[in-house]
């Protein structure tokens, strides 16, 4: 019969991953049976189909919930792509969040490291398939999605009353208090930073309603950053910075060079380009020089060519006419 090598003896994975989690209160135990059965095939739990290996047809797992099929998902490698596709899709594109809502229905320990990671890949390869392999390397050992929540609310400061476990004095309940709970440590010394900076272009002490635009100046400034380093587009986000900075009247003329922040690069740039009007059109002219590349190495030689001329690189051709009038005179 077509398909009966289906259920002949299967091949079982040799991989074996040493249960252990960060938390004893977030630790699933491993469940098992008194009496254990061996399959002679592996099912989908999504689509149905039976498979013969492991290894070949489902991702490895960290998570001690698979370990009944040596520490694999449950999920074929062929429906794992659609249903990335899928969330994908629900989520507007954004790829990031698809993995993570993945992570979080199969117990699989999220990270940004790993999520910059598996964008470097080529595109005949899966992105979900990269991002799993990477999750079971050594360095990633017994981390699953408890590990990721573990690891947030360890960094996060729900309330003021988190600061005891802070070693770092920099923190000050009046700024957890201003910028708001749940953000990491570090983040709330990069607001204060940025906050610390506007100061610097008040002419005077702000009142509520300045410091309250110069608060969501700050927030603006972090998104583009993290924008940035998502390699994402920041045009929506450096547009309202630059509305709201000149709503805040806040005055440039009056910031201290010698400590330039990304907010003044912003203003910077949009004030000169890639503004629709700014003063020197000539500032960032060519800036990467195109322009001077294809008058040089291309139109040049061109011309040359065409016409017979021999006109010479302006920046090594010394005009024998110049010389004459020099020695003239």
């Amino acid at each position: 019969m077509k398909g009966a090598g289906r259920l002949a003896e299967p091949v079982k994975s040799n991989r074996r991953v040493k249960a252990t989690t960060p938390s004893k209160n977030t630790e699933v135990r491993k469940i098992v049976r008194d009496e254990k059965i061996e399959p002679n095939f592996y099912k989908c739990c999504t689509c149905g189909t039976s498979y013969k290996n492991l290894d070949d047809n489902f991702p490895a797992s960290q998570s001690e919930m698979y370990a009944g099929l040596d520490y694999h998902l449950p999920i074929c490698k062929t429906c794992l792509d659609k249903l990335f596709e899928h969330y994908t899709t629900v989520y507007g594109g954004n790829e990031d969040q698809a993995i993570r809502r993945i992570c979080e229905n199969f117990n699989i320990y999220f990270n940004q490291s790993l999520l910059n990671a598996s964008r470097k890949i080529t595109k005949n390869r899966s992105r979900i398939h990269t991002y799993i392999s990477r999750s079971n390397l050594l360095q990633y050992k017994d981390k699953t999605y408890d590990t990721t929540l573990d690891e947030e609310r360890s960094d996060v400061i729900e309330s003021i009353e988190d600061l005891d476990d802070i070693t770092d004095c920099t923190i000050t309940p009046r700024m957890v208090k201003f910028w708001g709970s749940g953000y990491d440590p570090k983040v709330y010394l990069t607001l204060q930073g940025y906050y610390d900076e506007l100061l610097k272009l008040c002419e005077s002490k702000p009142d509520i309603k300045k410091q309250k635009m110069m608060k969501n100046l700050c927030l603006l400034e972090y998104q583009m950053q993290i924008n940035i380093q998502a390699g994402k587009d920041i045009g929506t986000l450096s547009n309202s910075y630059k509305t709201m900075f000149e709503a805040a009247e806040l005055k440039a003329d009056n910031a201290d060079t010698s400590n330039d922040s990304f907010g003044k690069w912003i203003m910077d740039i949009e004030k000169y380009s890639p503004a629709e009007y700014y003063k020197d059109k000539k500032k960032y002219h060519d800036f990467f020089g195109i322009i001077e590349y294809i008058e040089r190495f291309m139109f040049r030689p061109l011309k040359n060519l065409i016409f017979g001329t021999h006109e010479k690189e302006q920046e090594y051709w010394i005009n024998d006419e110049d010389i004459e009038t020099k020695d003239g005179e």
